[in-house]
C-alpha cells in the first residue's frame, strides 16, 4: 500500500471554496464601511457648514437679522458635498428673538439629504 500523503481533489476544492467565500465577505465588509465613513463624512461636513453659518449670522448685528429672509450660503458649503444647497431662514418666535435655521441639502448614494440646525439669538444676547 502506497501513501503519497497528498491532499485530494475535493479537499482543494473545498479548500479553494473556503477562501473564495471568506474573501468575498471581507471586501464587502470593506466596502460597507467606506462606505459608512463616506457618509459620515458628508454629515459632519454638512453639519459643520450650518454651524459656520449660523456663527457668521450670530456675529451680524442684531438688527440685520429681518424675520422672513431667506439666506443662501450655497458657496460656503465645501464642494465635497454633491449638489450642495445652504440656506439660512429667519424667524421671529417672540419680540426680542431671532431663530435662524441653516439647512444644507446634498445628494448621497442617490438620496437627497438634509441637515438643519436651530440657533435663536436674543436682542440683548444669547444669554440674556
Amino acid at each position: 500500500m502506497k501513501n503519497d500523503g497528498g491532499f485530494t481533489l475535493v479537499e482543494i476544492v473545498v479548500t479553494i471554496l473556503m477562501i473564495g467565500i471568506a474573501t468575498a465577505s471581507l471586501s464587502s465588509m470593506f466596502i460597507t464601511i467606506r462606505n459608512i465613513q463616506l457618509q459620515t463624512a458628508y454629515y459632519n461636513t454638512a453639519h459643520r457648514a450650518a454651524a459656520r453659518e449660523i456663527e457668521s449670522l450670530r456675529n451680524d448685528s442684531y438688527t440685520t437679522l429681518v424675520a422672513g429672509q431667506t439666506i443662501n450660503f450655497t458657496n460656503s458649503v465645501p464642494p465635497i458635498l454633491p449638489n450642495r444647497t445652504g440656506s439660512a431662514v429667519i424667524s421671529s418666535p417672540s419680540e426680542g428673538i431671532r431663530r435662524i435655521d441653516a439647512t444644507v441639502t446634498y445628494k448621497s448614494q442617490g438620496k437627497t439629504r438634509t441637515l438643519t440646525l436651530s440657533s435663536l439669538i436674543g436682542e440683548i444676547g444669547i444669554t440674556q
